[in-house]
């Protein structure tokens, strides 16, 4: 238990611990914190309950009272979530008035993010992209795409009178990632048949998550990797990244040899590169016969089935 707070909160899974008892000694109940169960729920973007399905497979629960100053934190591994574990939250006299849990879930090397111990208050916690190395000139800073991130807040009053338990809380996670995936058909036909190398950019969106997962920090662009078939079309696999602030367009950058060759902010049909976060960015330009642009949102890992031009 964090020592900044020992007559606080034992946050315990049943894995790791069971049988402890909340005590309370005194000969009326009546003041006396009630136990309840903390459960994790992960949904989509539609949402659905996801929770079994594997795809959260690390949470990391951070417990703050009243004040905003750290009670506990505990980690949940995937098979906890998955099996929809239950978090006994067990607290001694005299207690708190309230409790705030933050959860992030699916936290991995391609952020920064602050270690438990670390973390004294609920202004500590925050989550940054890491800063990716520049091929040559870009249009400002690069950042690694991020992990499938997960996050959710919830407060609970604490109740009062007993030690029989005061019923069940459910903290709800969704995404705060989005997916994109970008085709460019025939580019290096378009350029001439140039050798070298090609490679997509795309700007921008802010690089953190503050505490109350919200949107902050300073701009940053992704330079996602990019395979050239042997037809001259360029294509990246899905990869990750923060949304655009207010729902600002994307503006992709098609460089050659690092050198800017192509711009684009919306398809033909005038629709800008933009989705909210647990969909799909679907990035298409067709450089035969014309130049034609789509941009086109599907499910989470459904990519669009493009009906390439003959």
């Amino acid at each position: 238990m964090n020592s900044i707070n020992k007559h606080g909160f034992l946050l315990i899974t049943a894995l790791l611990l069971t049988g402890l008892l909340s005590s309370c000694l005194k000969e009326n109940f009546d003041d006396c914190p009630r136990p309840f169960r903390l459960f994790i729920k992960a949904i989509d973007a539609e949402q659905n309950d996801i929770t079994a399905s594997g795809e959260v497979h690390r949470v990391i629960l951070f417990v703050f009272n009243e004040k905003q100053q750290i009670v506990d934190a505990v980690e949940l591994n995937a098979s906890q979530v998955k099996s929809r574990e239950p978090v006994n939250i067990l607290l001694n006299y005299p207690g708190h008035e309230s409790l705030t849990f933050i959860a992030w879930g699916n936290v991995d090397e391609n952020v920064e993010f602050p270690k438990t111990t670390s973390v004294k208050a609920l202004s500590d916690l925050y989550v940054r992209l890491r800063s990716a190395s520049a091929g040559g000139r870009t249009r400002g800073a690069l950042a690694q795409s991020p992990c499938d991130l997960f996050h959710g807040t919830l407060n609970v009053p604490v109740e009062y009178g007993g030690l029989e338990s005061a019923g069940d809380q459910t903290i709800v996670i969704s995404r705060k990632t989005l997916q994109v995936t970008i085709s460019a058909y025939s580019l290096k036909m378009w350029n001439e048949n140039k050798e070298g190398a090609y490679t997509f950019e795309l700007r921008e969106s802010n690089d953190s998550y503050d505490k109350e997962g919200n949107l902050s920090g300073d701009m940053v662009g992704y330079q996602p990797a990019s395979t050239m078939d042997a037809d001259g079309n360029l294509f990246t696999p899905i990869f990750h990244a923060f949304p655009t602030n207010e729902k600002k367009s994307y503006t992709l950058y098609i460089l050659f040899n690092d050198e800017v060759i192509y711009t684009a902010d919306k398809g033909s049909d005038g629709v800008s590169f933009v989705s909210g976060v647990g969909r799909l960015l679907n990035i298409i330009i067709d450089f035969r016969a014309g130049i034609s642009i789509k941009s086109v949102v599907t499910p989470w890992n459904v990519v669009y089935q493009y009906v390439e031009y003959q």
